[in-house]
């Protein structure tokens, strides 16, 4: 009865050591994925997704050198927002480089102007002060007129032309008419304005180019755009935003506007120069929208996260191979586990409860009284 107590004792101890040898071996395998969970449960969310990648991507390292980039750049709003992102996760931020973050607000009035007046000539925006120059040349119509008249001209000759500042100068031109008589479309004008400058300055990405170019091809009107064209000429700008009207399907219009609308919210959140940066990291429209849901959810620190995770601060994107990969790895680990415990069980069961031999019966046989085995 003690050997048999013994052995039970030391069966016991061999499984609580096999499990623990079990659970360490099983670490690199578990770990990962826990973290897939994590991110198949936050992949319709992108501000959580966006906090899970940061735990990893926002190490000391890596955001001194963004600070640094961005401090090199004169970006004050991407400096800012490395910043607030130190700040969140207890970060240590070497105080030159926040005195350096700091320091940029001075100069701010003299970029300014110089940006203001960029815009307004060029069409290119570079922060909100390029922005409003651009606007200021768009809300009188000259802006829309001039890239009508000159994408238009391209376009009617049948010589290469950018369909993306030509869409948006048909659908700008009606918003202006509505700025002026009702200011209702002072929002899509502004998002619109956004639109054309990251166009000329090359910093939309070019999945997004060219879906948006695809679109607006296919949406076009010849003859009326013509038409438009021809009013252009004349500087009839009543004549010019009535021919566009035409000029474009009313889908191409929406899809146009829907995107304009987000580009705006999220310039009032990030300022303009945030905008450009998701702009280059957007694929399709709806990507311009996860990046306003991304907004709401980390605020100023939403130009870091765009900095350091990149295209994945918005979707899973190629990060679905290796999320697949880690959870199939945990599901079959879980099933060796059960076979490798089943097998386990039944060992240790047959070691502890061994069936005693059978016992040898003794019988008499003969008439001469001895005794066999039975």
């Amino acid at each position: 009865m003690t050997s048999r107590r013994l052995r039970g004792a030391a069966a016991w101890i061999g499984l609580l050591a096999g499990g623990a040898a079990l659970a360490v071996a099983a670490a690199p395998v578990a770990v990962p994925a826990i973290l897939a969970g994590r991110l198949l449960a936050a992949a319709e969310d992108p501000g959580a997704l966006a906090e899970i990648r940061l735990e990893r991507a926002a190490t000391p390292d890596s955001l001194n050198a963004e600070l640094d980039a961005a401090l090199a750049a004169e970006d004050e709003d991407l400096a800012l927002s490395f910043l607030a992102l130190a700040e969140a996760r207890a970060l240590p931020v070497d105080p030159t480089r926040r005195a350096r973050a700091e320091a940029l607000a001075q100069g701010r009035p003299l970029r300014a102007a110089r940006d203001f007046a960029l815009g307004a000539v060029s069409g290119e925006a570079e922060g909100n002060a390029g922005l409003a120059g651009s606007l200021a040349a768009d809300v009188t119509g000259f802006g829309d007129l001039r890239d009508l008249l000159r994408e238009g001209g391209r376009y009617a000759r049948a010589e290469p032309y950018d369909p993306l500042l030509l869409g948006m100068a048909l659908v700008g031109l009606p918003l202006t008419l509505a700025t002026w008589t009702a200011g209702a479309g002072a929002a899509p004008r502004a998002g619109m304005t956004v639109l054309k400058a990251a166009q000329r300055g090359g910093r939309l990405s070019p999945a997004l180019a060219a879906s948006l170019g695809r679109t607006v091809r296919a949406g076009l009107d010849r003859e009326a755009v013509a038409r438009a064209v021809a009013a252009s000429a004349r500087l009839d700008l009543a004549g010019a935003r009535a021919a566009a009207g035409l000029a474009i399907r009313p889908g191409t219009v929406a899809r146009l506007t829907n995107l304009a609308g987000d580009t705006l919210v999220l310039g009032r959140r990030t300022g303009q120069r945030g905008v450009m940066q998701a702009l280059g990291l957007a694929r399709d429209p709806a990507d311009m929208a996860r990046a306003v849901r991304l907004s709401e959810r980390l605020g100023p620190r939403t130009r870091a996260a765009l900095a350091l995770l990149g295209r994945g601060a918005l979707a899973l994107g190629a990060g679905l191979t290796a999320l697949a990969s880690a959870l199939l790895a945990g599901v079959m680990w879980c099933f060796g586990v059960a076979l490798f415990c089943r097998r386990l069980g039944l060992l240790l069961g047959r070691a502890i409860w061994r069936r005693p031999p059978p016992r040898m019966r003794l019988e008499p046989s003969g008439d001469d009284g001895c005794v066999r085995a039975g």
